[in-house]
């Protein structure tokens, strides 16, 4: 009788790791949309050459990449200076994003026929950062491709 005890001692905490590791993975494959808005991320490009920072609209789909961390920041402090920084970037071209379940998507668009893109896939967020497990591109009149590298985007603020 105490062999059975044991088996159904030990089955029964391996049936709640398996629940609590399987809800903390459900909910971090699926936190990108409700993590990044409002908050500023450092990125490593694919190559390590470049570091970017992605400040994300609190509401909406913008976002300001630049590659000044201050300028990021700043954007970031209110709905004002957001504004003034995505207009000021948006001389050039207007960044969007889209997140949704494990994906979040890049847009940089320049004209209606001249949009790139990029399609971060397999995504694992935490309140600390988000890493996608590779990503998918599209760059206007340049080509498309695939890259299974993984990128980990840190929350600065």
């Amino acid at each position: 009788m105490d062999k059975l005890k044991d088996k159904r001692l030990w089955i029964a905490l391996v049936a709640i790791v398996i629940i609590i590791f399987g809800g903390v993975y459900f909910h971090e494959s699926h936190a990108v949309a409700s993590d990044v808005p409002g908050h500023v991320y450092r990125y490593d490009n694919s190559s390590n050459d470049r570091v970017l920072y992605l400040a994300f609209a609190q509401k909406g789909d913008h976002v300001i990449v630049t590659g000044n961390k201050q300028d990021a920041i700043n954007a970031d402090k209110n709905h004002n200076n957001f504004n003034q920084a995505y207009q000021k970037q948006s001389k050039d071209a207007t960044w969007e994003y889209k997140a949704n379940g494990n994906k979040l998507t890049l847009a940089k668009i320049k004209s209606k026929n001249n949009i790139s893109q990029w399609e971060y896939l397999g995504i694992l967020s935490t309140h600390r950062k988000f890493v996608a497990h590779g990503f998918n591109y599209q760059i206007a009149k340049a080509g498309q491709g695939k890259v299974n590298k993984r990128m980990v985007f840190q929350k600065v603020n």
